[in-house]
């Protein structure tokens, strides 16, 4: 592992810490065009080191945490990720995977910079809810995208919960759609390799913690909007590449 791939490693970790999710948007096209790995091998990688890492936060994190809008999204989510794994992921070809990444990229970059400001007094949304957490839970199964970047807004629109309160528990999601992936793609027999997986994960733990700390030195306006110009770049290049 050289230095660049230390520093998007890194990168990745200190996206998860300030954006609540947006580590597999810089993941898993650095895998497979820069290291040249299968997408199901980029997919795997995505969902066990940033599914660890959302997990080891989620911990530390877990008075703050909502805990019945994560119980209530995970139950719709997680068959929604267990089927797009098995059954989309194994038909779907890799350019039409990564065509949907990229759009999804690109979404994200539009959330980043008109963020949804539900009104107060507003009720909650059980439609709204339901269907973003089986749209994440699709792309989860299907191109290894946790959806943190998606899953916060959506608590806090649809679920009516703080945005600060809605970042820590979509973390929290993202981990148990992690898992039920991880679980999928090894079902399906696809493999990585354990010492580089080992070595990402620490650098992806690097980057949260420097995340952590730089969260409360930023400007959060400044964070997202540099985030989105750079999430622009990597969504248009995955949709126009050859």
């Amino acid at each position: 592992m050289n230095f660049v791939d230390q520093g998007v490693f890194i990168a990745v970790g200190m996206a998860l810490s300030l954006f609540g999710g947006g580590g597999a948007i810089i993941l898993i096209p650095y895998l497979k065009a820069g290291l040249g790995m299968p997408l199901d091998q980029a997919a795997l990688l995505s969902v066990v080191t940033i599914g660890i890492n959302t997990g080891v936060q989620s911990v530390l994190d877990r008075r703050d945490i909502e805990w019945k809008a994560v119980i209530s999204f995970s139950l719709i989510a997680f068959p929604a990720v267990a089927l797009s794994g098995r059954y989309l992921a194994p038909v779907v070809p890799d350019q039409i995977r990564m065509i949907c990444f990229g759009v999804f990229t690109l979404s994200v970059a539009a959330l980043m910079f008109f963020p949804f400001k539900p009104h107060q007094g507003e009720t909650r949304n059980r439609k709204g809810f339901g269907a973003s957490a089986t749209a994440t839970g699709v792309l989860c199964g299907l191109i290894g995208v946790g959806g943190g970047i998606f899953i916060a807004p959506a608590l806090s629109l649809f679920y009516r919960i703080p945005i600060k309160e809605a970042v820590k528990s979509s973390l929290a999601i993202v981990a148990v759609q992690s898992f039920t992936a991880l679980v999928t793609y090894l079902g399906r027999g696809v493999r990585v390799d354990f010492s580089f997986s080992l070595q990402m994960l620490v650098m992806v733990g690097i980057g949260v913690v420097v995340g952590r700390r730089l969260k409360g030195l930023i400007p959060d306006k400044q964070l997202k909007r540099l985030f989105a110009f750079f999430l622009i770049g990597i969504g248009s290049w995955v949709i126009v590449r050859p």
